[in-house]
């Protein structure tokens, strides 16, 4: 069996998945959409696959992983031939997980407080202060902007995931 893709394309964290998969010319991918306004990712067949219920799930053969960055540098690692996308040299890879972890904690982690009550909670607006932090963080994403991709002189997973 190829790969499973368990995703909900207004998740950027799918998305980036999908990018990375696109980018290494992987298209034999089998796409489960998970309806979370509907709760499946809290059903027991979905936790059973992943615990933490979350989105997106990759599932290559025996292996179930979840993170979308650990799902794009597993899938790099493994059917990448000479990429830049997550190179193998450490100081390079070193910059990349750091941006990876900005990326989740505190890009998409600020993004996410501010759009997921409105999407899921019926929220009807932002909040001056959220969107404060959106600025302040994209403020700080421009300080890696010093060459001319995130993490260097190529695009890496670190680009497509911060996108």
């Amino acid at each position: 069996m190829g790969i499973i893709l368990y995703k909900k394309d207004t998740s950027p964290p799918c998305r980036s998945v999908r990018m990375v998969l696109h980018a290494l010319g992987i298209t034999d991918v089998t796409l489960i959409d998970v309806n979370l306004p509907e709760k499946e990712h809290l059903k027991e067949e979905y936790i059973k696959i992943n615990p933490q219920h979350t989105v997106p799930t990759l599932k290559d053969g025996d292996l179930i992983i979840w993170d979308s960055h650990a799902i794009a540098t597993y899938l790099v690692t493994k059917y990448g031939t000479n990429t830049s996308l997550y190179p193998a040299e450490p100081a390079r890879r070193a910059i990349i997980d750091q941006r990876l972890h900005f990326d989740s904690g505190v890009l998409f982690a600020t993004l996410r407080g501010t759009v997921e009550p409105i999407l899921y909670f019926g929220e009807k607006d932002y909040t001056p202060q959220n969107l404060d932090k959106i600025r302040s963080a994209y403020v700080f994403l421009e300080s890696f902007l010093t060459t001319p991709w995130l993490a260097g002189e190529h695009l890496t997973v670190a680009d497509i995931c911060c996108v």
